[in-house]
């Protein structure tokens, strides 16, 4: 060819679009067509080609490119007509496969081989539906029906019928005894479980097959020792559970002294069948109606429908559903005779447009919205379990689209309105309302509301799960609603209810907790989220709120905003009796929740506060101090919340000040930075003020810490002296309050390494800042495989950040003990395996956090020769496909790696048996009884139920095979020819599995068994685990290198310095930050560390980690008692900032903006603290 690109063929490699039809059946064609529709854009691209036509498979691009424009004729674009034509020319048309190789000799392989375009029909590819079939008494679709109720029964997480999936399940409808029995012999593999496989030869065990071999199924319930015969024992709890006299306790025993389970059958179907008929009623009624079976007949039907109603009659079941009386009539009708029941039909019993939710034109976000017309009676309906409703629904259907479904919960006597307990016929209509959106509302405006959504739920139902229920069904962010109960209405809705005023009744009414009744002249905030709606609207048929959404990019919670400029509102249900001075929530004006957080701390702070309030005249004298405007602001505002309780505010005048400044910017900012500025401005201005009491001209603020230190004293000076000093200076620039609360003292001390000459300088703090140490190591879980076919086992590991795959390597080593030049480490990538070869990769970045990774044991006389195997089970694909070659079969890769040796001297069967012993452990022994009819595995005379096959790292194709063959692995014989010089170095070994072997031998549960060293959970608590302030402190005096070469004032040169932080003297308020957030050079991001910090709120004593030299001076310890949090959830971009105050011992203020919420000690966010003030005890 030249190397040039043949655009078409010959006119002989071609056939007619008509002549397509001859050679493909109409299955194949439609498969084509319905894989081709699959593309919208009206044909097929080069890189579809590649990956929908060809699977992906390796193909070299020039080659990729000629068979593209062969399939095209030379166009861009591929489509159906020169798809089809091309396709099924190349794989079925013997004169076209002639002119295509002669015409393009790359394709020379397609002469022994060409494409498939359809699977041939083998049983390795037999679906798990058709072996389940097999070896049960179920059909391919009782199977897959099974399946359907499976999915809608079991942990959705494992993918089991746990025991209490099993109980709910049975719904309470049958003895407990039976239920938890009946658990245990479907569990056929002991593992406290039901998978799939087991739930469906239950399920044919119980319900299907001769009548004896149901029986002696049943026999297993009592089979506790499980040695597959009844004990005396075992037989007297059977009698005594059957409640059978001792005149016919007459089960033979023919095993021995114990009874087979064919002795019982017996038993049961003569002498016992009294006993036992309930007992089998029941196993059909559990089989067909909770499990999914559909019944083999009319008959059987109303058998298992009829029982269980009768059954169920007197029992007081928590939810039942409504049917209509005439359509059961007509459905006992049907069956009766023989014939299909028409579809269930709740018609007559719904209500009509008058009975109907006044809101039923929004979208309902609960299941079901159907009410019944207000004049039924007890003969219109039946209350079924609704295991049955769900039954009949599955089995046929239902006439009602919509609004045919009445699921009913059973109210206690204390919430319903007759004081009786009932069936609640009549849920509560919960009307969603939102705000009305208005082209400029203005802030003084009363709020109006539009219905957005509608929700039918029991007045059990709490506030919180109908928040939380509108926020999943609505699409809301956790912190972006809130409920309200609207108790005042608007005029459109006063002239809305006069027009309907013949239509249900309307009392939104509220109790609150202590049973007074809220007033309708202000919507009250339902943050009492443990309150069942009746308690919110006890006599109610429907009940009004509107959810309130936070604005997205302020922050701002509308309703609170309006309140506020208002001059009214409350807080809300949880805290009506909250009336101390000062305690007011402030309005959140757009990503002002730092200022509100620190503006309620600080405010906390008594003295300071009362200073303020008493000190509003004698601001007003130095108005011409920097800080004047933003202190007097804040004495404003500490008037305007001193002078109410229990009410929101709007700290609008303070922000529009500090906005003013321009030192913070409109998005998020940080608590503590704002707390500095407020205290730096109100500390300027009293400063200023001190300065006009003493007569004083000289208008200098407050000093720079680095001027207020003055010329370095002596080196004779004592410390004590050099701190006084310091200090003196400093109170002689800040005489004022601020200094005298939060003022302490700090010594910074740098040591030469040369001559040990320390420096010293003291140094004022407002604020303690104490980093907390980021996770500074790679927290990692590796699995380490064996070859000896034990479970594997898997480690936690912390490694430094810059740790190699060698030193990964030599920490496993130490832990399992296997050398480290005796495994592999390897990972998936991509979805192929990649082995670690080297050990000078870095292991950050070579492995992600995510990971999976497996250390493998090599073999012991380890040469380089051995080969990465992992299992897969190749199976038929039913969604439409092009090639049957490419893409005719799925491939699913499961279970773990293994390593299998592979020497010069190795035959095949060496390679299987060495494979066999490591994966043997998860294969059930052939004389396990299983709950089934037939097994054809017991039968079968092959050795291994896998072959193993030759593929690449992806374990999808052919390692040998060139990529034109479309080779999925070729077989390895398992004989005694040796198989090294047919492998390549880029060879995988796959086990491919037979689908019965796989189906019904192979066990799953044990493939996710691994046994979890202790060293992952220890490794996880050290990398998670809290600290504590005293850490922190402790840490805060550890000696640190100087980033740059120190000049030394007593050797005279340059060298290392070493500094240490320590405090020398304590304030009287003393305020903690605890610096969550650091810049992580290398990731180029600011990251937050969530680790939880201890500290204490009650006698806390910083003084062992104050100055050494000062502690023998003062000789005393000095304790605080916490007063308030500043808490930060999120992140520093996306993040939220609360505030708790301390009102008593035990008492405190949860106060998130205008949210005010009394809480315990205990309900105080330890977790997600950022700052922190403490009062010294006595001051």
């Amino acid at each position: 060819m030249g190397g040039q690109v043949s655009v078409v063929g010959s006119v002989n490699e071609y056939i007619s679009s008509e002549e397509v039809r001859n050679y493909v059946s109409d299955e194949e064609f439609e498969r084509l067509k319905r894989a081709f529709a699959r593309f919208k854009k009206g044909g097929l691209s080069q890189d579809d080609f590649k990956y929908h036509v060809l699977g992906g498979a390796p193909i070299p691009n020039g080659t990729l490119r000629e068979l593209f424009l062969y399939f095209t004729r030379g166009a861009d674009i591929l489509t159906f007509e020169n798809l089809v034509t091309a396709l099924v020319g190349v794989c079925k048309v013997e004169h076209v496969q002639t002119a295509f190789i002669q015409n393009h000799p790359q394709f020379i392989s397609w002469s022994s081989k060409t494409p498939l375009l359809s699977t041939p029909i083998r049983d390795s590819y037999s679906s798990f539906y058709e072996v389940m079939s097999y070896v049960t008494h179920l059909s391919i679709a009782e199977v897959r029906e099974l399946e359907k109720v499976f999915a809608t029964i079991s942990d959705r997480g494992r993918c089991r019928i746990t025991q209490k999936n099993w109980e709910e399940a049975a719904a309470g409808c049958f003895p407990e005894w039976f239920v938890k029995g009946l658990f245990f012999i479907f569990d056929d593999n002991r593992n406290g479980s039901i998978d799939f496989r087991e739930l469906v030869c239950g399920v044919s065990a119980l319900c299907r097959g001769p009548v004896p071999s149901r029986l002696s199924f049943l026999a297993k319930l009592w089979d506790v020792d499980l040695d597959g015969s009844l004990s005396q024992a075992e037989l007297e709890k059977l009698y005594e559970q059957l409640q059978v006299p001792s005149t016919s306790r007459t089960i033979a025993a023919s095993h021995g002294e114990k009874s087979a389970p064919v002795d019982f059958a017996t038993w049961a179907i003569t002498e016992g069948a009294e006993y036992v008929k309930e007992l089998s009623e029941i196993s059909l009624e559990i089989g067909h109606i909770c499990l999914g079976l559909r019944p083999e007949s009319p008959e059987v039907e109303h058998q298992i429908i009829s029982n269980l109603l009768e059954r169920t009659s007197n029992r007081l079941l928590p939810l039942s559903n409504i049917v209509s009386a005439q359509w059961h009539r007509e459905w006992k009708k049907a069956v009766l005779a023989g014939n299909p029941p028409p579809p269930v039909d709740n018609r007559d019993i719904g209500g009509t447009k008058e009975d109907r939710s006044p809101s039923s034109m929004v979208a309902c976000i609960t299941t079901e919205s159907a009410c019944l017309r207000s004049n039924i009676t007890p003969g219109d309906y039946i209350a079924v379990p609704p295991v049955v409703w769900r039954a009949l629904l599955r089995w046929h259907g239902s006439q009602q689209s919509v609004d045919g479904q009445f699921t009913r919960r059973r109210l206690p006597a204390d919430i319903a309105e007759d004081g009786t307990e009932q069936l609640e016929l009549f849920p509560l209509d919960v009307i969603l309302m939102r705000h009305e959106q208005k082209k400029a509302p203005t802030p003084r405006e009363e709020s109006s509301y539009i219905p957005w959504a509608y929700a039918q739920v029991s007045r059990m139902t709490t506030v919180g799960e109908l928040l939380k229920m509108a926020k999943l069904e609505l699409r809301l962010g956790e912190e972006e609603a809130r409920l309200w109960l609207i108790t005042k209405k608007d005029e459109k809705e006063a002239r809305r209810e006069s027009k309907d005023s013949g239509s249900r009744r309307n009392d939104t009414g509220a109790n609150s907790k202590d049973g007074r009744i809220f007033g309708p002249t202000e919507n009250l905030l339902l943050d009492e989220h443990d309150w069942p709606l009746a308690q919110v609207s006890k006599s109610a048929t429907n009940l009004k709120v509107f959810i309130e959404i936070r604005e997205k990019f302020t922050g701002i919670w509308p309703e609170e905003a309006r309140m506020a400029s208002i001059g009214s509102g409350t807080f809300g249900t949880a805290h009506t009796n909250i009336f101390q001075k000062g305690t007011v929530g402030l309005v959140n004006s757009g990503n002002t929740c730092y200022r509100n957080a620190a503006l309620q701390c600080l405010a906390h702070v008594a003295p300071l506060t009362e200073y303020l309030l008493e000190s509003t005249e004698d601001v007003e004298r130095v108005k011409h101090a920097s800080g004047y405007v933003i202190t007097q602001e804040y004495i404003k505002l500490l008037n305007e919340m001193w002078a109410t309780a229990g009410k929101i505010i709007s700290p609008s005048s303070f922000n529009s000040a500090i906005d003013e400044t321009g030192y913070f910017s409109p998005g998020q900012n940080d608590c503590q930075e704002f707390l500095g500025f407020l205290m730096d401005q109100v500390e300027t201005t009293l400063n200023q003020m001190s300065l006009v009491e003493r007569g004083s001209q000289n208008q200098q603020g407050r000093t720079p810490a680095s001027d207020q230190n003055g010329e370095e004293p002596t080196e004779e000076e004592s410390l004590s002296a050099k701190a006084s000093t310091a200090w003196a200076n400093y109170m002689e620039a800040n005489n004022n309050i601020v200094s005298k609360l939060f003022a302490g003292q700090s010594k910074s001390t740098v040591t030469c390494q040369s001559c040990k000459k320390t420096s010293s300088v003291f140094e004022p703090f407002t604020v303690l800042s104490l980093p907390i140490e980021f996770g500074e190591a790679l927290l990692l879980c590796a699995t380490v495989v064996k070859r000896d076919g034990t479970p594997p086992t898997r480690y936690g590991f912390r490694l430094p950040k810059d740790s190699h795959i060698g030193a990964f390597k030599d920490a496993i080593s130490e832990i399992c003990g296997i050398p480290s030049s005796r495994f592999i480490l390897c990972t998936e990538v991509e979805e192929r395996i990649y082995c670690f070869r080297e050990d000078t990769m870095r292991v950050a970045g070579a492995i992600k956090p995510s990971s999976t990774v497996f250390a493998l044991e090599l073999p012991e006389d380890n040469d380089g020769h051995w080969v990465l195997a992992q299992q897969r089970f190749l199976q038929v694909n039913q969604e439409p496909h092009f090639i049957a070659s490419v893409n005719g079969l799925s491939m699913k890769k499961f279970g773990l790696p293994v390593i299998l040796k592979c020497t010069e001297k190795t035959t095949g069967l060496d390679l299987y048996a060495d494979a066999w012993r490591q994966v043997s452990r998860l294969i059930r022994p052939r004389t396990t009884p299983l709950s089934r009819a037939t097994d054809p595995c017991e039968f079968s005379a092959q050795e291994f139920s896998f072959t193993l096959a030759t593929v690449d790292s992806s374990f999808r194709w052919c390692s040998k095979c060139p990529p034109l063959n479309f080779c999925m692995g070729c077989v390895v014989p398992g004989k005694d020819d040796l198989v090294l010089g047919s492998l390549t170095e880029t060879t995988c070994l796959a086990f491919d599995w037979g689908a019965t072997d796989l189906y019904l031998r192979y066990d799953l549960e044990g493939e996710l068994t691994t046994i979890e060293d202790s060293s992952v959970n220890l490794t996880w608590q050290v990398h998670y685990s809290s600290s504590s302030i005293e850490a922190l402190l402790e840490k805060y005096s550890r000696p640190e290198v100087l980033d740059c070469p120190y000049e030394c004032s007593g050797c005279h040169r340059k060298s290392e310095g070493h500094r240490v932080f320590t405090i020398w003297s304590l304030p009287r308020y003393l305020i903690v930050q605890l610096k969550r957030f650091k810049y992580l050079r290398e990731e180029r991001r600011v990251a937050k560390c969530g680790r939880p910090i201890e500290f204490p709120f009650d006698d806390f004593d910083p003084s062992p980690y104050t100055d050494p030299e000062r502690r023998s001076i003062e000789g005393k310890s000095t304790r605080y008692n916490l007063i308030a949090i500043a808490v930060h959830y999120g992140e520093l971009f996306n993040g939220h900032f609360v505030a708790f105050t301390r009102i008593e011992s035990n008492k405190w203020l949860h106060i998130n903006d205008t949210h005010v919420k009394e809480v315990s000690s205990s309900e105080v966010d330890r977790d997600h603290a950022y700052l922190l003030f403490y009062e010294r005890k006595g001051a």
